[in-house]
């Protein structure tokens, strides 16, 4: 019976096939989640591994390109969190010529530079950070393609 099993069961690594059979979406629901227990400070685990605004920063922009790529809601809900955090700035009143890579600069910097107290800020803006990655194509673009080569071998 155990070889049965073992036989039947996919082969991983560098014959292409993936580590976990879940799905982007399912990975979103779960970054999604602990993202939510690192700013509510409430596990263990995630407040010793995202404790760190930079670290939960950095988890934040990895969540906005994963929401990107599994699309439906999860593409809604990263949109949605990037044209909150890029409005000021895509308003040609307040600050007239700034491009998606001067957005996708202006996101970054302020998710990873200022010294955060409350959590929230840091994930608000990496989740808008990771989006405009996307956008902005360049130097962001790269990373962006990186991080998401990555996620689509890891689902």
């Amino acid at each position: 019976m155990l070889n049965l099993l073992i036989s039947a069961a996919p082969a991983v690594g560098a014959n292409g096939m993936r580590l976990f059979a879940v799905g982007l979406s399912s990975l979103a629901l779960t970054l999604g989640a602990i993202l939510i227990m690192a700013i509510r400070r409430k596990s263990a685990p995630v407040k010793k591994v995202l404790g760190d605004a930079r670290r939960l920063g950095g988890a934040a922009v990895v969540f906005g390109v994963l929401c990107v790529m599994a699309g439906g809601t999860w593409r809604v809900i990263a949109e949605g969190v990037h044209d909150i955090s890029a409005s000021t700035l895509a308003d040609p009143n307040v600050a007239g010529g700034v491009t998606p890579a001067g957005i996708a600069l202006f996101l970054t910097a302020v998710t990873f530079l200022p010294e955060w107290q409350k959590l929230f800020w840091p994930l608000f803006f990496g989740i808008g950070a990771g989006v405009s990655w996307g956008i902005a194509g360049g130097s962001f673009g790269i990373l962006y393609d990186l991080i998401g080569a990555m996620l689509e071998r890891l689902a």
